[in-house]
């Protein structure tokens, strides 16, 4: 992509007399729409839940014009992170189990917590938490698949957090579901409750191939498809998911059992996606398929380093996710993209693979691309005020350079969720001077303590 560096012409009368509730002023303005349009002196003007008016400071609207003013100076502004895979509420798992393999991590460790602890108020403690954590990183969307998904949505919702949810679907039993068709009468309810919402959009999630049976595979999908839902599941994580496919054919690939079974297609989300060979992605890429690359999780759990260079050659949506706490063992999406750029130069031997360009996308325009959303993701004039403001003022960012191509650099390879100064979501101010101003921060961490307690008797 050609990076277009907009320039400062007046234009006259243009913002006079307008009323908005938030300008932020004096701020490099990264947009990240679909011709790489910056701002290195910019604005960007707030009315309501939209973004109003952005572009160069001598367009900038008189400041009695807005409701409040923010000062952006060293700053970066960039449309707020989307977190595309998350299981929020295992925030309160993390460092229960850590070094361990997939398989013996998952049945020896998560499971049986999950089985002994789970309720819906712990659900919705534990997700609030993580929604706190998420909005100091930045981030203002995130497509989380979990038990207890109403108490998920319930806590993003109270948190001001944009979320795609959906209740994990599996064939065994759960803390909210003792039986698949449960399962699907939670998403069935879940739907019904938020499929209007202005925030919480719910989605079909089923957990695996190996854990779920065909039945439910395409059961599941015809309801995501009957809704228009995002069909969220768990894909090509580890090597040996093929042998762990009760289902699945000799020698076929998971994905390929999802194709034989017809439930590839638009609005599929699969998180992980290591194994993937080139022959699936191109079946992901016919079908309208994308990837939610979790590199820290992946890399922490010893599955391996996905091949995202050929995602991205083959055309296929690619969003960066955390995976939950319990395998990462955070929710700093900054990681995440961090990583996205790094591993793949490690990979496939090449610095030029994943520039730092499209690693800032993947949690941003890319991941608004992959979750079917086009209210979102980029900085334009009518789409939903969702950004984060980045300061850019410290030692470890200086200096800095003015070529088109800095910012992204700065961003991809340098800055760290510290760095984040304000997030704001819908329009409304949820984190700001590095401080939450709708949650109670000491109270969500005297909860965590007291949840910390119980697991530990």
């Amino acid at each position: 992509m050609v990076t277009q560096v907009a320039t400062c012409v007046k234009i006259m009368g243009c913002m006079e007399g307008a009323s908005h509730d938030i300008l932020l002023l004096d701020a490099h303005v990264l947009t990240m729409d679909d011709t790489g349009t910056q701002y290195p002196r910019g604005f960007v003007a707030i009315s309501g839940r939209k973004i109003a008016a952005l572009g160069p400071m001598e367009q900038c609207p008189p400041v009695d014009s807005a409701r409040e003013v923010i000062d952006c100076t060293d700053c970066v502004i960039l449309p707020g992170l989307v977190n595309c895979h998350t299981h929020l509420a295992m925030n309160y798992f993390r460092g229960m189990a850590d070094d361990l393999p997939l398989v013996e991590w998952l049945e020896k460790h998560i499971w049986p917590a999950e089985a002994r602890y789970l309720t819906p108020d712990f659900v919705y403690d534990a997700s609030l938490f993580a929604a706190a954590e998420c909005l100091k990183c930045g981030v203002t969307c995130v497509n989380d698949m979990y038990i207890f998904a109403a108490d998920v949505a319930r806590a993003c919702a109270d948190a001001g957090l944009r979320a795609y949810v959906g209740e994990g679907v599996i064939q065994y039993p759960t803390p909210a579901a003792p039986t698949w068709e449960d399962g699907r009468r939670l998403t069935d309810e879940l739907i019904a409750k938020f499929l209007d919402h202005e925030l919480v959009t719910p989605t079909v999630c089923v957990h695996a191939p190996y854990s779920c049976t065909p039945e439910i595979l395409q059961t599941m999908h015809g309801v995501a498809q009957k809704h228009g839902l995002l069909y969220h599941t768990h894909l090509h994580e580890s090597e040996d998911e093929p042998d762990r496919i009760e289902w699945g054919k000799t020698d076929e690939s998971p994905l390929h059992s999802l194709l034989r079974i017809g439930v590839l297609g638009p609005r599929m989300v699969a998180a992980h996606g290591v194994w993937l060979s080139d022959h699936d992605i191109k079946h992901m890429h016919d079908y309208g398929c994308g990837v939610a690359h979790c590199p820290t999780s992946n890399m922490k759990l010893g599955n391996g380093i996905a091949p995202i260079h050929s995602m991205i050659e083959g055309e296929i949506p690619v969003g960066v996710g955390t995976d939950g706490a319990a395998s990462n063992n955070n929710l700093n999406i900054w990681e995440e993209v961090h990583l996205a750029a790094l591993a793949s130069k490690s990979v496939y031997k090449n610095p030029e693979v994943v520039p730092a360009e499209a690693a800032v996308g993947f949690a941003t325009r890319n991941a608004a691309h992959l979750l079917c959303a086009d209210h979102f993701g980029q900085l334009v004039d009518g789409r939903c005020a969702d950004l984060a403001v980045v300061d850019m003022s410290g030692l470890h960012h200086l200096p800095r350079y003015s070529h088109p191509q800095a910012v992204y650099s700065q961003l991809a390879y340098t800055t760290q969720a510290a760095d984040v100064r304000d997030t704001i979501v819908n329009g409304r101010i949820l984190y700001r001077n590095r401080k939450l101003t709708q949650l109670d921060e000491h109270e969500l961490v005297q909860r965590a303590q007291h949840w910390a307690q119980k697991l530990g008797e």
